[in-house]
């Protein structure tokens, strides 16, 4: 389920009904509507309300502690769904409001809270075990994630509440929790927070309900498998717009987000037995290969792996990259026989220089690192060097920029009096990167007549290679 919290100072009733179209909860949090009218806020609500008058301690901005729990109380007498009170409130706290609702005859459920705004500490179970024992209808934990390993923490303990038969609400915010926001409600967590539209976020890392409703099918899946972005950055990444798109056209009960991953091995390990397969992406296309069971022989051969799928609890190693980028090429020009230069040494551009090998193009390597561009030469048998010999080279036919320089929109690999030296006529240049489509690179290529070639038709081919193999049974 999606709730949805109303946090405008005003024109709290027109969010309400806003809200009330995507929502299947809506939290009304009175520390941040300006003079609520309790009765109007609770009455004029299609969707049952979670009533949160959170304390300056746990992100809120209720400085009254008297005013804020009689506001509670209040609320309890209109007959509100559910109440929030914070576990650090206090037992005799915690108590008054239990004792409220059992004179209201139980109408209203009590949640019990906990948030940390910096961490997720290792002692969630005790937290856990503390809210449990003061009987809540609902126990809600809510931590910061400084790490995608954290998340795991909350899965763990959804994991445990489940079992217990208790109803849980458990996430972590900011950038590395916003997978849990997605996952979370599909692990068994009771609800998942998100916000009306952006700007109106109650807490870091939240998403828009549009975004979960028609991206990611929360309110649609059931124990879905989890497929998944592992990279570092992943937030330019497109691949969950196409994946989730594609599982719901084939009506498929799979899920694919972004893990923003920085310690490989650490994710490997914590995630091996939650996802169902990955891609892969800058920087962690090489080390993938020391913690995986086996590699598909092309993909050894390249010695780069983007995609990862689970097969008998077996992790299995494939690359789509080089076939997507080689198709994207041949769309524009043949390779056979033509002076061809890649910019880069990493896995994107092992992949391509393999596929260029393999095609017979003539291959020159160059890299800002000359180190690199010598090993990869050496095991492709074939001319590298530093970046630097770029401006001796002459009469190229193709450029390929296989570095994330692009990602820049003002950047570029090669300068454009360079590459007017440099190119035969009618000469394509080549930009992995998708994000821009239109890199300064290919810009500055369109503008003196040479044929182009985005990295978004090689991002696309190997996603298609890439799907075909999430699906395969």
């Amino acid at each position: 389920m999606i709730c949805i919290p109303i946090i405008s100072k005003k024109g709290a009733l027109k969010d309400i009904k806003l809200a009330s179209s995507s929502a299947d909860l809506i939290e009304l949090r009175l520390d941040l509507i300006k003079s609520p009218n309790l009765k109007q806020l609770i009455t004029k609500s299609k969707k049952p309300v979670i009533i949160t008058n959170r304390k300056k301690s746990e992100g809120g901005k209720s400085k009254d502690n008297k005013k804020r729990i009689d506001s509670l109380k209040k609320t309890i007498k209109l007959n509100a769904d559910f109440v929030d009170i914070e576990l650090s409130s206090g037992k005799k706290t915690i108590n008054e409001l239990k004792n409220s609702i059992n004179k209201n005859k139980k109408r209203t459920r009590l949640i019990i809270s906990y948030h940390n705004f910096k961490k997720t500490p290792k002692n969630l179970n005790s937290i856990y075990k503390k809210i449990k024992k003061l009987g809540p209808d609902i126990i809600k934990i809510v931590t910061f994630a400084n790490s995608i390993d954290d998340n795991t923490a909350i899965f763990n303990l959804i994991k445990r509440a489940r079992k217990e038969k208790k109803k849980i609400i458990a996430l972590c915010m900011g950038e590395y929790g916003e997978v849990s926001r997605i996952l979370s409600p599909l692990l068994g967590s009771y609800l998942t927070f998100a916000s009306l539209k952006k700007g109106k976020e109650s807490a870091p890392g939240q998403l828009t309900a549009e975004t979960l409703k028609k991206i990611y099918r929360i309110n649609k899946l059931h124990s879905p498998k989890i497929l998944g972005l592992a990279g570092n950055p992943v937030s330019h990444s497109k691949g969950y717009l196409i994946h989730n798109k594609s599982f719901d056209k084939l009506k498929l009960n799979s899920i694919y987000v972004n893990f923003l991953v920085e310690d490989l091995k650490k994710f490997i390990k914590n995630y091996r037995n939650i996802i169902t397969g990955l891609s892969v992406t800058i920087p962690h296309k090489k080390e993938i290969i020391k913690y995986l069971d086996k590699v598909d022989p092309t993909a050894k051969k390249i010695g780069a792996v983007n995609t990862v799928i689970k097969k008998n609890n077996k992790l299995i190693g494939y690359n789509t990259d080089c076939s997507g980028a080689i198709k994207a090429i041949k769309s524009k020009t043949n390779i056979k026989n033509k002076n061809i230069v890649i910019i880069g040494a990493g896995g994107v551009a092992r992949a391509i220089a393999f596929g260029i090998i393999k095609e017979k193009g003539n291959l020159t390597i160059l890299n800002r690192t000359e180190k690199k561009a010598k090993r990869l030469g050496k095991e492709l048998k074939c001319i590298s060097g530093g970046l630097d010999r770029l401006k001796n080279l002459k009469e190229i036919d193709m450029i390929i920029n296989a570095t994330s320089t692009g990602m820049n929109e003002n950047k570029s690999p090669v300068k454009k009096q360079l590459l007017k030296k440099i190119m035969k006529k009618n000469a394509v240049v080549f930009d992995s990167v998708y994000t821009p489509p239109k890199t300064r690179l290919l810009r500055d290529a369109k503008s003196l007549r040479l044929k182009t070639v985005s990295g978004l038709d090689m991002f696309i081919n190997q996603a298609k290679e890439q799907f075909k193999l999430f699906i395969r049974k």
